[in-house]
């Protein structure tokens, strides 16, 4: 092997997002379940029964390619040209959640812009809309009334707009276009003198205030108020801090399902704000964390909540009451993980688990040491034995090559608790059901011999331990969701580690300043309150290691 194939590996970009859409059943035939996974700026449909793409957004323009002349007039064919607009680039997808009735889905992409997409019978996807916010968004969702969208972005407010925009967008446009005819025949305003202070160095003497005029007299004129959304918006609540997550709950009141807002964010805050048209009225908060908090899950068929950030352990509240129920250690669990489990999976679980080692301050030291970052909490189903069907909470931590699984049934039980960990050779995404398989996307862009997406079926086995996940590798759904690999590696070809790591790890960005006088980090043994079981191994074959 030469150098250059040493230095340009064959590289893929991992799908950063996963959801699917459950189509009815049409007469004469069944309905089919498509899988909604996002590569980069790359939306796509596929088939998983099938094993085909249905559909790919932004569709390809060599679709639109025409040659000029007539081939039959004895002369060769002009080169072929495209015909129509190319349509603009847009930004990574960062997130994608899909409206209660499967008919739309919902993306946000880098550049701040949303977009709306019908999902067809056959799983086409139609671009419907894309409107631009103010701020960079962090979560959306579709209320359970398929016509508004809640959205809340970094700068820490939650919006709400209609699903669909009641005015068609070039109508919009053409009007914004006519208002900025009439600016342009208007005559040019004068341009405002640059600001300067009326203090002086001969009237401020102390550093403080010296730093302060030195950056009056260096900055430039104040700039322009930005223009209003054109768009039909709404803003709901807002916080003081950068805001992390945001989910919308339902819950009985005096006889009345009423919706809520809960909104999650860097300064260990989980509020519960009543859902719109009240949503500027907040019914409690659920205090507790210590550090960060970056994700919430509802508990489907509950009143559960369950929070993660930057705590070793998981918050499980009763969210209407603004009660902690127990708290659910981590750290145990992720020191196995990252110790053991890495070592067991390969040298590219190894060096993930090397990179999700952050340096903190040990009194005057510092120290290289596993923090916990909570990057994904998803609910997927799982059989018990005899057939009974429950849900499974499982847990993703930043650049840890490992998924944790708890049934949510013990999430709210007093006593110890049992917990699966599942290694994996890379860090784990993005994770979605698919009828009873549950598909986790993982960064393997340099691990060739892994699959970019594998499928699996969480049982409990007979003999196991109360409470153990078994994960099944489902070898001819992996198969089946293979078509995937190609669109990976035509992406990835142009990307950089860089740019992908910044797409795919943010989340320990959330936690705060580092130093001498930052707060101690605890010196730890490696060991958690709960009951830690392994179940994983190379390629995502099962390995049992019962621990008391």
């Amino acid at each position: 092997m030469d150098v250059d194939q040493l230095v340009n590996k064959p590289r893929r970009h991992p799908y950063q997002c996963l959801a699917s859409v459950t189509k009815a059943k049409q007469a004469g035939g069944e309905g089919d379940v498509y899988l909604l996974a996002a590569c980069g700026p790359k939306l796509l449909s596929v088939n998983p029964k099938q094993g085909k793409i249905a559909s790919v957004w932004p569709a390809d323009e060599a679709a639109n390619v025409t040659s000029e002349g007539d081939p039959n007039d004895g002369e060769r064919p002009a080169k072929k040209l495209k015909r129509g607009a190319t349509p603009p680039s847009s930004g990574s997808i960062i997130e994608l959640t899909v409206s209660a009735d499967q008919q739309h889905a919902v993306a946000v992409t880098d550049d701040k812009v949303i977009r709306v997409f019908k999902v067809d019978v056959d799983g086409t996807l139609q671009e419907l809309s894309q409107r631009t916010m103010p701020k960079r968004p962090c979560a959306i969702q579709v209320l359970p009334d398929n016509a508004t969208i809640i959205c809340g972005d970094k700068f820490g407010d939650v919006y709400s707009l209609p699903l669909i925009p009641s005015e068609p967008q070039h109508t919009a446009d053409s009007s914004a276009g006519a208002q900025d005819e009439q600016q342009q025949q208007q005559p040019p305003v004068e341009a405002k003198p640059t600001f300067k202070p009326t203090a002086s160095n001969a009237t401020v003497h102390t550093k403080r205030n010296r730093l302060a005029l030195e950056a009056q007299q260096n900055q430039k004129n104040f700039s322009a108020r930005k223009e209003p959304l054109k768009f039909e918006h709404k803003l709901l609540l807002g916080h003081v801090s950068m805001l992390t997550d945001v989910v919308f709950a339902t819950h009985k009141v005096e006889g009345k399902e009423r919706g809520f807002i809960l909104t999650a964010d860097r300064d260990e805050h989980v509020r519960i704000s009543r859902g719109p048209p009240q949503s500027h009225v907040i019914e409690g908060f659920c205090l507790g964390h210590k550090d960060y908090v970056s994700k919430l899950c509802i508990i489907p068929g509950t009143d559960m909540l369950v929070s993660g950030g930057g705590d070793e352990e998981l918050f499980i509240w009763r969210w209407p009451e603004c009660k902690l129920l127990r708290k659910y250690s981590l750290y145990g669990a992720l020191d196995r993980a990252v110790n053991r489990g890495a070592q067991n999976n390969g040298q590219s679980a190894v060096e993930s688990a090397e990179a999700a080692k952050e340096t903190v301050w040990r009194g005057t030291a510092q120290v290289d040491l596993h923090q916990v970052n909570v990057s994904g909490l998803w609910t997927v189903p799982f059989t018990k034995e005899g057939g009974s069907k429950e849900n499974v909470m499982l847990v993703a931590c930043e650049r840890v090559p490992a998924l944790f699984a708890i049934p949510v049934n013990r999430l709210q039980l007093k006593q110890k608790t049992e917990m699966t960990i599942y290694s994996f050779e890379n860090p784990p995404l993005a994770v979605t059901t698919v009828g009873d398989h549950v598909l986790v996307s993982t960064d393997a862009r340099t691990t060739e011999h892994v699959p970019i997406l594998r499928a699996y079926q969480l049982r409990h086995h007979e003999g196991e331990i109360k409470g153990a996940v078994g994960f099944a590798l489902d070898e001819e759904m992996t198969k089946q969701i293979r078509c995937l690999e190609a669109p990976s590696a035509q992406v990835g070809s142009n990307a950089d580690d860089k740019s992908l790591d910044d797409l795919l790890y943010g989340v320990r960005n959330l936690r705060k300043r580092t130093g001498p006088d930052a707060p101690v980090a605890p010196a730890r043994d490696g060991e958690g309150e709960d009951q830690v079981m392994e179940n994983g191994g190379d390629e995502g074959q099962a390995k049992d290691e019962g621990e008391a």
